[in-house]
């Protein structure tokens, strides 16, 4: 067996390869062993997945969601008290429940407990529905590192298939920009397709939130040309959302210019909401 991304034997890897990072709730999209050697695995969880965690809207995120990490962990964020104190907020989770803290310094706790303020109030920035990431070589190569192993997750059941995606050079580029960040400015689509807090029904009625979601995109690109050669000519796009917020990138290069046609062309509905996933989109 083969590593997907550096191409060498992977066979004594020991380390399973989440496709989407606990730290995003994810406990169920992993790999099998193998799939990604262990010094890749742990290549991207510090070179690319941790860069991606620490940006402070996914920290605010996170924080909001209370998403923990491997280690049960949410991020603590910075307050302010009254407008001029700094504190850190945090959460835990205890038992199955959120428990909401603040941690206060002592010289301002002293002041607190003397009854020194009149009024108290601590302000602290929020993830709303209007924060949208903005696309960044962070974002590109975290999003890359995501498309290919999903893509072999897709192909999983097909025999051969992990040697067939390591073989194909037209995967080349946005694997070596995962490992490698070789190209700069990689565009990624990046927009919100509904609320952040918005409750799902399934078929029993029971209520949930949509964490992630994802699915490719095959889409003729240039119909003039592949009507004068005779062939078909595509792009595929690797389409996620998480907590509502869309992003695509695409598997072939670092443009973006034939998912925005796509979308003008669909009204801008979500391809995560389109044809095959209608059905899905509509039951909820």
């Amino acid at each position: 067996m083969r590593c997907l991304f550096c191409k060498k034997d992977s066979s004594s890897t020991k380390s399973v390869e989440h496709i989407i990072p606990e730290s995003l709730g994810n406990k169920t999209l992993i790999l099998p062993l193998g799939y990604v050697c262990d010094k890749c695995n742990n290549y991207f969880a510090r070179e690319v997945e941790k860069p991606f965690l620490e940006r402070l809207d996914m920290q605010l995120l996170r924080f909001q969601e209370a998403v923990p990490n491997k280690k049960n962990r949410i991020p603590i964020i910075q307050g302010l008290f009254n407008g001029e104190y700094p504190v850190k907020m945090q959460r835990d989770i205890v038992n199955g429940e959120i428990i909401n803290g603040v941690q206060i310094p002592e010289a301002l706790f002293k002041r607190i407990a003397n009854n020194e303020f009149e009024n108290m109030t601590i302000t602290m920035p929020a993830f709303i529905d209007d924060t949208i990431i903005k696309s960044s070589r962070v974002v590109s190569r975290f999003l890359a590192k995501i498309a290919l192993e999903s893509l072999a997750m897709r192909l999983e059941s097909i025999e051969n298939s992990l040697d067939e995606i390591i073989d194909d050079k037209q995967f080349d580029p946005i694997r070596d920009h995962a490992r490698l960040g070789t190209i700069k400015d990689w565009s990624c689509s990046i927009r919100r397709i509904y609320n952040i807090e918005r409750q799902w029904k399934d078929v029993v009625g029971g209520v949930s939130q949509m964490i992630h979601e994802s699915d490719f995109l095959l889409t003729n690109y240039d119909e003039a040309s592949a009507v004068a050669c005779n062939e078909v000519q595509s792009e595929m796009y690797f389409v996620i959302a998480l907590w509502g917020m869309e992003f695509a990138i695409n598997m072939g290069g670092p443009y973006i210019e034939g998912y925005e046609k796509w979308l003008k062309e669909h009204g801008n509905v979500s391809p995560l909401h389109y044809g095959k996933n209608k059905d899905f989109i509509s039951k909820q």
